[in-house]
């Protein structure tokens, strides 16, 4: 069992190094290429449509952020969607009624429905759909819609970012996204995004047109809507310098039930679109999902491995401690010896040194993140509890959500 981890470890830094080595360069290469872009004059009609179910806490601000973009007032239509809430949502997005905002109300069928609802009133060439705790910059709904002059084009994605992280769990998801924004922009790079993001993205309505709304049974419609996209050949792009900014799980708990929902439904529609892991999908069949999946595989058997592997190493150390008649209620006794023999097992790991080198990576992600964000703060507090709880965290959800998936659990938004 232990080789076979051993082997596990190796195999996992060197798909590591081999991924990262293949998005950095398909990064560089992909940054050189023209593209199609719409300038100023060119920019079409566009929708912005905003589901919401008991969201009187931030309705208003989200209404404001894209009622307040730098896009073209005779461009532009948002399409606010109360889904039955039982608070003051409707109330309060009504009074923000203006010549660009319309509010409609329906019974509550779901985020699906309210998105299918919004679609059918669109006058949009280009329609974006938004939560309705998100906000964005003024510049984002401008820069994500230029993408749509390449008619292959079908959707874009923004520059997701966690919006004033507080507890630690917002803190380890902050970090999570910011290494995110390259990494989507890698994966553009070969056309394999395969995720748009439910809070903030944007879609050519000819598309919905074509092949139907919002797959409303679906947990995580957003992933089978990218899938959808990527199935039928079209492109998915990414615009970093679209700042969206999405309120985050506070509590342990509610990010577990987020990241539950999230990796079922991966798997679920992963199911849906099996034939999509094939080469005529070229690098997102090949090696984008592969690499994926294998990467969570080998992260629920690591982190595993390493949970029991620890408990049994501190029982040890304690043993061999108490062998030495050491004094632990002595403070003092924290002597040179200890400090060296951690040092010593700490360095003589040779995995460490690897890690260290994918830590290093983290560091560019993040140059990379504030380059296109600007100044990104709390990154003092913030890269610490990443490094020391997102792998085993990581792990502990997709352990979890496999067993949903396996057993045939029911998995609900909330």
């Amino acid at each position: 069992m232990v080789k076979f981890i051993t082997l596990l470890i190796y195999l996992s830094i060197y798909v590591g190094l081999f991924a990262t080595t293949f998005y950095i360069l398909s990064f560089i290469a992909y940054k050189k290429k023209e593209r199609l872009m719409f300038g100023d004059d060119e920019l079409p009609f566009v929708t912005v449509l905003i589901p919401a179910y008991n969201e009187e806490g931030s309705i208003e601000r989200t209404i404001k952020s894209i009622d307040n973009s730098n896009y073209p007032r005779d461009k532009l239509e948002i399409l606010v969607i109360d889904d039955g809430s039982k608070d003051k949502t409707l109330e309060i997005s009504k009074k923000l009624e203006n010549d660009v905002v319309r509010v409609f109300h329906k019974e509550n069928g779901g985020k699906g429905n309210a998105l299918n609802f919004g679609i059918s009133k669109a006058k949009g060439i280009v329609v974006f759909t938004m939560d309705a705790d998100t906000t964005v910059d003024a510049k984002s709904l401008k820069n994500m819609t230029r993408y749509f002059k390449d008619g292959e084009v079908m959707a874009v994605t923004p520059a997701m970012v966690i919006d004033k992280p507080k507890s630690i769990w917002q803190r380890v998801q902050h970090i999570e996204y910011l290494q995110g924004l390259f990494l989507r922009k890698a994966f553009a790079s070969v056309n394999s995004i395969y995720i748009t993001p439910g809070a903030f993205s944007a879609y050519r309505k000819a598309f919905f047109d074509k092949h139907g709304g919002y797959d409303v049974g679906n947990i995580t419609e957003d992933l089978e809507m990218s899938l959808r996209i990527q199935f039928n050949g079209y492109i998915i792009e990414n615009c970093p310098d679209a700042p969206a900014y999405t309120r985050a799980p506070k509590t342990f708990k509610e990010l577990l039930v987020q990241r539950r929902r999230w990796y079922f439904g991966l798997v679920k529609n992963m199911i849906k679109y099996k034939k999509i892991m094939s080469p005529k999908y070229g690098d997102l069949g090949v090696f984008v999902l592969p690499v994926a999946w294998a990467s969570i595989i080998m992260a629920i058997s690591i982190t595993a491995y390493f949970f029991f592997k620890t408990i049994f190493q501190v029982i040890d150390e304690v043993a061999f401690y108490k062998s030495i008649n050491f004094d632990f209620g002595n403070a003092i006794n924290v002597n040179y010896y200890i400090i060296e023999r951690a040092l010593f097992i700490f360095f003589s790991n040779p995995v460490l040194w690897y890690v260290g080198i994918f830590l290093s990576l983290l560091g560019f992600y993040i140059y990379y993140a504030s380059r296109k964000l600007g100044r990104v703060g709390g990154l003092a507090i913030n890269l610490p509890l990443y490094y020391m709880f997102f792998a085993i965290l990581f792990g502990f959800w997709w352990f979890v959500s496999l067993i949903y998936a396996i057993f045939a659990k029911t998995v609900k938004w909330k």
